[in-house]
């Protein structure tokens, strides 16, 4: 999992004892609650696998292609970017780069040139800017997020947009493949994440249905695992999931 550090910022590369020594270094944050976070080669090869299993759980197949407005194309800040994961699927990455302002026309020009079947979204801002067209093409939308508040979910009707719409979670100071959402919009939480329920103010685990604090554990790390209490409120869904799906499934408001 990658090393978060808010303490020992002067140090980024002290990994716990016994770890495997750090190739990529990332941050995410900023200000007091910066992390430094550093990855060896196969926590790198950890996150590219849970990247595969979940794009490919949200409708992403080999051979499509995969536009994606994230900055810097980075699905886990200043490290992994989404086009490894997306190689890895046998599919086309397509990073759209800038979509504010004036930068938002040169992208989408991009986009309708390339005809991508799935966009990842990392804000509203890249649909906000659609100008007038049919796209039937276009088969998929993901939102990624990564904090609290979820992505803006409205499409405007000039996108053109009549495909399936998915959201990706992730809390990169654990892993940044966390869950993906259902046609049932639950959380459908990653075979190699155990994921928890905590009162906030005792740290008790609580029972399923009980809204808490989400804590999560990452398994096939370098050292023994850790488990990382988020800021995100949710709750463990009763199964079974009505998308029929197996396993842990989380509603975050």
């Amino acid at each position: 999992m990658p090393s978060g550090d808010r303490d020992r910022l002067d140090h980024p590369l002290r990994r716990p004892s016994g770890a495997a020594p750090a190739v990529r270094l990332g941050v995410t944050g900023t200000g007091s609650t910066l992390v430094v976070l550093s990855w060896s080669a196969a926590e790198l090869a950890r996150e590219r696998a849970a990247g595969v299993r979940l794009l490919g759980g949200l409708g992403v197949r080999a051979g499509m292609r995969v536009a994606n407005t994230l900055p810097g194309a980075l699905a886990t800040p200043g490290s992994l970017l989404l086009g490894d994961v997306i190689e890895e699927l046998g599919a086309l990455d397509v990073p759209l780069g800038a979509v504010d302002g004036e930068a938002a026309r040169a992208a989408w020009e991009l986009f309708d040139r390339v005809q991508p079947d799935v966009v990842v979204l990392g804000d509203a801002a890249f649909l906000a800017a659609a100008p007038p067209a049919s796209r039937p093409w276009w088969r998929g939308i993901v939102r990624l997020r990564s904090g609290t508040a979820a992505v803006e979910t409205s499409v405007p009707a000039a996108a053109g947009f009549t495909g399936w719409q998915r959201t990706w979670l992730a809390v990169p100071e654990a892993t940044s493949f966390v869950a993906g959402t259902c046609a049932a919009s639950r959380f459908h939480v990653d075979e190699r994440v155990l994921a928890e329920v905590l009162d906030p103010r005792t740290g008790e685990v609580l029972a399923t249905g009980r809204e808490g604090t989400l804590a999560l554990t990452p398994l096939d790390l370098d050292t023994p695992p850790a488990r990382y209490v988020s800021a995100l409120a949710a709750r463990i869904a009763p199964a079974p999931c009505p998308c029929v799906r197996s396993g842990v499934t989380l509603e975050v408001p």
